[in-house]
């Protein structure tokens, strides 16, 4: 029997858990309701204040170009919100502040007075007794510092209390970090919309101009026209010699003309292709070979200095004049023109499409009229999804109408719509209307295996697909899913594992990982498993065997049993082995049970810190042996191969 003060102390426990984790959420939550910086700030000396008991919090954030930091916000019974706002440390002298950036460890002091690290008269001037420096890392580096002090007492910060503290403030940075990108985003879509206006205005400007240089004409009624004008057949080639149109030739010259691209590196043609300019028709001789008795006028289609096409006119009906060359050089600047409206057409169209993929992401209400322009239904089912470079320092290459036109194939319900969103690229699929939640799921993570693949063989770029939604307003809710699920793909999922990630796959475990690094997630799965994963025998991993499709399966232990293909009495056995061996109850305990489910999510994701540790499970003996297919595109490998 336990001795009362023992369970005091453990009620004490778990209702400093409790509060500690009601901090963390707090603090999640804030970042999905996207509050400014300045709230981010407070809420973080407020609370972590709150969390150790000390009487005042400051937060500090440092200066990339000088490296000195200054401070942003402080929590204390009286307001100093402004003299802490004027502070500036890391300064020479000031070796508490630079043996945090030095080290990226807390630093505690107990008593400032005798201590030698500080700036005493700071000390002094504030009555801080005790300090300990907690540093805000973000990817390895310091971005900033929150100081936890007491007046004029000391007080001795725990080990308990300082990792509290460490891991808080990192959770802190990427809140930080989190609104910095949200805001620079808002003002880089601000930017577009004002740039996307004076394309707009542009845009009428130059139709105003090319309806009366081309009065409405296209590449077709060029040739047709170039043809009438000159009583010689006209062919329209594009840049690698396809036939885009040919005009006023009979039958069998039309066929040799479309075909004429095969005789580019014929002896007679490939000298004169090689010395064309711009605005100089040349001859080709005869092609007796392809059937072209005739002299053939050749000029290239030139915009902006690259070459798009050639007209080509057959010398028949009388031999080629000067006016015949005024008119091809003519005719093949006004298809170049046409060519750049056409083109410009499209870029409005995608720079349309994308402005309303950024306001779809970001919210905005009452977006309905241009949906409709764009051929976009709103109330259709769909996903929101990221296309990102796999490590978040890459520089992201991929062009989002390509990711978008990838995706877009005869069994799309619709056009795929992509624009950047920060360095990844945000991309709505609209999915089948037969298909259900797992289906479209899977109907998606198909497509985006092939853009990846197509793109980025090497496996550098990675997917984020988020849940399903079908009203206007989801989207943006989608967008944050998929900013979670990417987090989880860069921290925790293991590199040998395919880069198509769902919030489906996740579940739950989504809102854990997003903020969780991956020595934690690591440290997470031995404080859980421990005993299962240090021990190699069968034993262990059959215990493991069992106990993930029993989690998967919602604590249902027939059909684990059914999965596993034993009697249930057996998986019961089993899971009094595992309670024994690593205390987790997850039968009967909701928060054991949710602990050994996020344990599990890890362990899926290839993040089991048992393979770095050189304990890794058999294939055979994988909770996949039996046929049983993972519910996330990790496969079972997760288990057996390394986190990567």
């Amino acid at each position: 029997m336990r001795q009362p003060s023992e369970c005091a102390s453990e009620v004490g426990g778990e209702h400093r858990e409790h509060r500690e984790l009601a901090a963390f959420r707090k603090l999640a939550g804030a970042l999905a309701e996207e509050r400014d910086l300045d709230t981010i700030f407070h809420l973080i000396v407020d609370t972590l204040s709150e969390l150790t008991g000390a009487d005042r919090c400051s937060l500090h954030l440092r200066d990339r170009e000088t490296g000195l930091l200054h401070g942003k916000a402080a929590h204390a019974a009286r307001d100093i919100d402004i003299p802490v706002k004027q502070l500036v440390s890391g300064m020479p002298g000031d070796n508490f502040t630079r043996e945090i950036l030095d080290t990226g460890r807390p630093v505690m002091l107990t008593n400032t007075l005798v201590d030698p690290r500080p700036v005493h008269a700071a000390m002094r001037r504030w009555r801080a007794r005790s300090v300990l420096g907690i540093p805000m890392r973000l990817r390895g580096e310091v971005i900033g510092i929150l100081c936890l002090d007491t007046e004029d007492t000391t007080m001795e910060f725990s080990q308990s209390d300082q990792e509290l503290a460490l891991s808080f403030a990192e959770l802190a940075a990427t809140a930080i970090n989190q609104v910095q990108l949200t805001s620079q985003l808002r003002d880089s879509l601000h930017v577009q919309a004002r740039q996307l206006e004076m394309l707009q205005r542009a845009r009428r400007m130059e139709g105003q101009l090319a309806d009366i240089a081309l009065s409405g004409w296209g590449v077709r009624e060029l040739g047709e026209t170039v043809a009438q004008l000159l009583s010689k057949p006209c062919a329209i080639y594009d840049v690698d010699f396809r036939c885009l149109s040919c005009a006023g030739a009979a039958d069998d010259l039309r066929v040799k003309l479309r075909s004429l691209g095969n005789m580019r590196h014929h002896p007679s043609v490939e000298p004169v292709m090689a010395s064309l300019e711009s605005g100089r028709p040349q001859c080709i001789p005869p092609l007796p070979q392809a059937g072209i008795n005739h002299r053939l006028l050749l000029t290239s289609i030139e915009l902006n200095g690259q070459r798009q096409g050639y007209v080509v006119v057959v010398e028949a009906a009388g031999r080629f004049g000067q006016l015949d060359e005024v008119i091809v050089r003519r005719a093949a600047h006004n298809i170049a023109l046409e060519r750049l409206r056409s083109r410009f057409d499209q870029d409005m169209e995608w720079h349309a499409v994308e402005a309303l993929v950024g306001s779809l992401i970001r919210g905005e209400r009452d977006l309905g009229e241009r949906a409709r322009s764009l051929g976009v239904d709103l109330t259709a089912r769909r996903v929101v999804c990221l296309v990102a470079a796999r490590d978040s320092s890459s520089a992201n290459r991929v062009v989002s109408r390509q990711v978008a036109q990838i995706l877009t194939d005869r069994e799309s319900p619709s056009s795929a719509l992509a624009a950047w969103s920060g360095s990844d690229i945000a991309v709505i699929i609209e999915v089948p209307k037969d298909h259900d939640r797992r289906e479209a799921i899977e109907w998606v993570r198909v497509r985006l295996r092939t853009v990846l693949a197509e793109l980025s063989p090497e496996g550098q770029l990675c997917a984020a697909i988020s849940t399903v939604v079908e009203a206007p307003g989801d989207d943006q809710r989608a967008h944050r899913e998929a900013q979670q699920v990417l987090k989880c793909i860069r921290e925790h999922l293991s590199d040998a594992e395919p880069g198509v990630l769902a919030a489906d796959d996740l579940g739950a475990a989504r809102l854990l990982l997003a903020s969780t690094s991956r020595d934690e997630a690591r440290q997470l799965v031995l404080d859980t498993f421990g005993p299962l994963l240090r021990d190699r025998s069968v034993k262990s991993v059959e215990l493991m065997s069992t106990l993930e499709p029993f989690l998967r399966l919602a604590r249902n232990v027939r059909d684990c049993a059914d999965e596993l293909g034993v009697h249930p009495n057996t998986v019961r056995y089993r899971l009094t082995n595992i309670e024994r061996l690593t205390g987790l109850r997850v039968t009967t305990d909701d928060s054991d049970y949710l602990t050994a489910q996020m344990a599990m999510a890890i362990v899926r994701l290839g993040g089991c810190p048992a393979v770095a540790a050189g304990v890794g499970y058999p294939p055979e003996a994988s909770p996949t042996s039996r046929g049983r297919s993972m519910p996330s595109s990790a496969s079972t490998s997760a288990v057996s191969s390394s986190p990567g």
